[in-house]
């Protein structure tokens, strides 16, 4: 690390000027001492190499044996994990017949944990065995069937699952439900926003579902380091939690550089990528898009052939057996480099990374330190590079890096009672099992006035004494969409080994298919171009042929915004803001074919596509005539001023929300 970081110093114009080196000093390791372990346990923690808890462990295991909803809010590799599989363990040796739920925001989480949950609970030596399994969207026919037959003590799944599969057919789940201990949510800082709302009206559902078969499971919540997380937890499970946020585990020293660009950041990103890897280093480099992910893995493969089996880009849209084969090969070190987007943001173990390389600041200082987290995991001395784009936030970063360096993370922000996410919602639990009277009168002011709406509207149905409401359809699950990505279209590609066949290349999902996938689009797939010759949006499904082109493809569209109602009014300065429901209608015009490397334009072609539309709400700021004339009079640019200020907005959002 000492000889990159010193190369990197020396050599600034290779990598643009550096704006800033700071130096994280190491923390040092706080022990706890959480009481005597069932006999089980301790030969499980020592098989697996662990002689003593950090301190946020020992508290945490405290207060859960104490009966308290529990939140873990401390640095990534702090051994949070361990925190619920003790507890859990605990639980099921006094009682093996109770059953415990992990929630995980990604099918790669959950894969990724199943492997030590499995082998915890395989190290407690129980008779009969005590099991784990998962249940998502990846898990075949045969063995959804499997696991519904004999539900495992640990039951691995994640949000969308949890409303689509289990609360929708809960009555094929009994036995869990009856007898669920421990609900586990990892990763909690990734429920907010619109999806963190929907999340939170989901557990509101499985608590109302377990109540109706005589449970009362304890939450475990687990968060990156955010500025609120009691309140976070609270939302999200509507009950009362206990927040543990010191942490004792150990942190090696870090690096952390920021870079002033001279020239693009991705070819910057690449050759950074690349010197890491020939000085033996492990890197991680994330990106913004998942079109600049396969640009910078395009790129490596340019400057480096040799390394064109050692580096790879990840993303959603692959295959899962894909994913995984990139995950194992991460864990084994098998591979010097990955370029990828958020996807590998979250805790999956990729074994032992050296340097992340931040392609542009990635919007807030909460996802800035998570994506930092995923090196400096084996105690060795680490490094996070910055890497700017031309956005002006990037860009005031690097000049003012003690600012950031400095500043507190962003609070989490939901909104479960809001409208949209109700209406969603609750035709989804009447359906589960009708809403009475009694309950209603619990319900908050906004859940009890949509109650109401949706059955003016038709969407419930009051039952003729008035004492219940029920969904007007069986299955209403599955026109809510709790992460809004759309329909998903299957990528095909020819098959080299038998004429005729297609074969499944990867996934595109809603409005990306269109962008991604239109005809003529060149659609990057681990640093491998591959030419669109068909969109069927009817089946939606995406055929592509393997071909190499000197250039990629970027579509041109425009947008639409009509104002459908306006909710609520507040006079700001000399402007209104306003807030209401809005219909969003894109409509693709056409593309571009842009030289690799050098984003020349080469040729632009017209497509004909249905325009997308969608419904939300929003708010916008009104600009009174008078201003905008006085800005043109002063020979100033005034859409130019108001797209600048759109984007400043923009970036200031995390702040607040």
């Amino acid at each position: 690390m000492q000889r990159f970081l010193q190369k990197l110093l020396s050599q600034t114009g290779k990598w643009g000027r550096i704006a800033h080196h700071a130096v994280l000093p190491e923390c040092r390791t706080h022990y706890a001492d959480p009481g005597k372990f069932p006999e089980a346990i301790e030969s499980a923690l020592l098989a697996g190499g662990i002689r003593r808890l950090y301190r946020h462990q020992g508290a945490a295991l405290e207060k859960l044996r104490g009966g308290e909803h529990v939140v873990v809010a401390t640095p990534t590799a702090s051994g949070k994990s361990l925190i619920y599989n003790i507890a859990v363990a605990e639980a099921l040796l006094s009682h093996s017949e109770q059953r415990a739920l992990y929630l995980f925001p990604t099918k790669a989480l959950s894969r990724d944990q199943l492997g030590t949950v499995s082998d915890f609970l395989a190290a407690l030596a129980h008779h009969p065995p005590l099991l784990a399994a998962i249940y998502d969207g990846d898990t075949n026919a045969y063995q959804r069937s499997k696991v519904r037959q004999q539900i495992p003590q640990v039951l691995l799944t994640n949000p969308d699952m949890l409303h689509y599969a289990l609360l929708a057919y809960h009555a094929k789940w009994v036995d869990l439900w009856r007898n669920l201990r421990f609900v586990v949510i990892d990763e909690m800082h990734t429920y907010r926003g619109v999806f963190g709302s929907h999340v939170a009206q989901v557990l509101r559902r499985l608590h109302r579902i377990c109540q109706y078969y005589g449970s009362d499971p304890q939450f475990v919540l687990l968060s990156a380091t955010i500025a609120n997380p009691g309140e976070l937890a609270e939302q999200l499970i509507h009950q009362p939690v206990t927040v543990i946020e010191e942490h004792g585990a150990p942190q090696a020293k870090r690096h952390f550089l920021f870079l002033q660009a001279e020239e693009s950041p991705s070819a910057i990103a690449a050759r950074l990528v690349v010197e890491a890897a020939r000085s033996g280093l492990k890197t991680i480099a994330f990106t913004q898009s998942r079109k600049l992910t396969e640009l910078v893995h395009m790129s490596v493969q340019r400057m480096a052939p040799e390394l064109r089996h050692k580096v790879s880009s990840y993303r959603a849209g692959f295959l899962p057996e894909e994913r995984r084969a990139i995950e194992q090969n991460l864990a084994s070190g098998s591979l010097s480099a990955v370029i990828s987007t958020s996807a590998l943001e979250v805790g999956i173990d990729i074994g032992i990374l050296d340097l992340c390389i931040l392609v542009g600041y990635p919007g807030t200082i909460m996802t800035t330190w998570q994506r930092g987290g995923r090196v400096g995991r084996g105690g060795q001395e680490s490094a996070i590079i910055l890497v700017p784009g031309e956005d002006a936030l990037d860009q005031y970063i690097v000049h003012h890096p003690q600012e950031f360096l400095g500043s507190h993370y962003e609070v989490a922000v939901i909104d479960p009672d809001n409208p949209e996410i109700l209406k969603a919602h609750l035709p989804c639990a009447a359906a589960e099992m009708p809403i009475t009277r009694a309950e209603s009168e619990l319900f908050t002011e906004a859940a009890a006035k949509m109650v109401q709406q949706l059955t003016s509207a038709g969407d419930l149905r009051q039952s003729a004494d008035g004492e219940r409401w029920l969904a007007a359809v069986a299955q209403p699950h599955r026109r809510v969409d709790i992460r809004s990505v759309g329909d998903s279209y299957t990528i095909l590609t020819a098959s080299d080994k038998e004429d005729g066949k297609w074969i499944p290349l990867g996934k595109s999902d809603g409005v990306r298919a269109l962008k991604e996938c239109h005809p003529g689009a060149i659609y990057l797939h681990r640093g491998q171009q591959y030419q669109v010759t068909g969109l069927d949006l009817e089946n939606r499904v995406v055929r592509a042929v393997n071909g190499q082109v000197p250039y990629f493809t970027r579509v041109r569209s425009e947008k639409e915004t009509t104002i459908l109602e306006v909710l609520t009014s507040k006079p700001v300065a000399n402007f209104i803001i306003r807030l209401g429901r809005l219909r969003v209608t894109e409509q693709i015009l056409g593309y571009e074919k842009r030289r690799l490397f050098t984003q020349e334009l080469l040729d632009q072609q017209a497509l004909e596509l249905p325009p997308q539309t969608f419904e939300t709400v929003g708010f916008w700021l009104e600009i009174e005539t008078a201003i905008a004339q006085a800005v043109r009079n002063a020979n100033l640019h005034f859409m130019g001023g108001i797209h600048a200020l759109e984007h400043a907005a923009i970036s200031m959002f995390p702040l607040f929300a």
